[in-house]
């Protein structure tokens, strides 16, 4: 009898998460979230790299950092542009449509926050929070790589994925604080853990399983696969965005007031 209540109590949040994720339709928003940053983040970052100090740019990155070879490489390397090719074909005018282009993608993202927590759609003048977003996340793309690789090289594996911990809590702490704009942060720390937690999980087991997978896709479709893989990463990343969102929005909805209290006390 002691058990079953015991298991009453996850069972019912689980089912009052699952509940919100069919009602935000969780689905269609990762879906659809993913779709934008294929085809407007990733260009995006392909240019903030142009502009970035050092050589390496996006596709070396991505080759070091899943340790690709042969087909895979090279057709990594022809799927993004190099830096060079970048920095010489670049205008202003193309940056800044790119920038509004990439502002649909913090609007998915901020409408995935919006209904999770029940929020109102803000106004068109908020759109200051998409751009302060995507100057927060290109900080934070810098930063991570930075102390992801010199904890790995002291600590080792282990190290690095709690310092890759930490600093994604940091991220999605202020993705939902500066796109809604109308939330306590301590309301709010609850799902940015599990965010967290779940992208430290992906980013493990994307070092074993995406490597495998870009070979066979490029050895098996060439550029396309490559394409194929890394769409279907960003679709599992943006499913970890709506799972995030959920949680945190059920928790806020049981315990919110008691963990503000609580960090008020303290």
């Amino acid at each position: 009898m002691r058990v079953r209540e015991w298991a009453r109590g996850p069972a019912e949040f689980g089912l009052r998460c699952l509940r919100r994720f069919i009602d935000i339709e969780g689905t269609l928003q990762a879906t659809v979230l993913s779709a934008q940053a294929f085809t407007s983040l990733i260009p995006f970052l392909v240019v903030a790299s142009a502009f970035a100090p050092g050589e390496s740019d996006v596709s070396d990155r991505i080759v070091e950092r899943f340790s690709l070879d042969g087909d895979a490489a090279r057709s990594v390397d022809a799927l993004f542009n190099d830096k060079a090719e970048v920095e010489s074909t670049i205008t202003w005018i193309s940056v800044v449509i790119l920038v509004l282009a990439t502002l649909s993608f913090t609007r998915a993202m901020q409408r995935i926050f919006q209904r999770a927590y029940g929020v109102e759609p803000g106004r068109w003048t908020d759109m200051w929070r998409g751009l302060a977003w995507l100057a927060g996340f290109a900080l934070w793309i810098g930063a991570s790589s930075l102390l992801s690789d010199v904890f790995q090289d002291v600590g080792g594996v282990v190290l690095a994925v709690g310092v890759s911990t930490l600093i994604g809590f940091v991220l999605w702490l202020w993705t939902p604080t500066i796109l809604l704009g109308t939330m306590d942060w301590r309301r709010l720390a609850p799902g940015a853990a599990v965010s967290a937690f779940l992208a430290a999980l992906l980013s493990l087991a994307s070092a074993i399983y995406l490597p495998v997978l870009m070979e066979w896709s490029a050895d098996k479709y060439g550029l396309i696969g490559i394409a194929f893989s890394i769409q279907s990463w960003l679709l599992t990343v943006a499913f970890v965005v709506v799972i995030g969102a959920v949680v945190g929005a059920v928790v806020n909805e049981h315990f919110g007031d008691r963990l503000v209290e609580i960090t008020r006390r303290g």
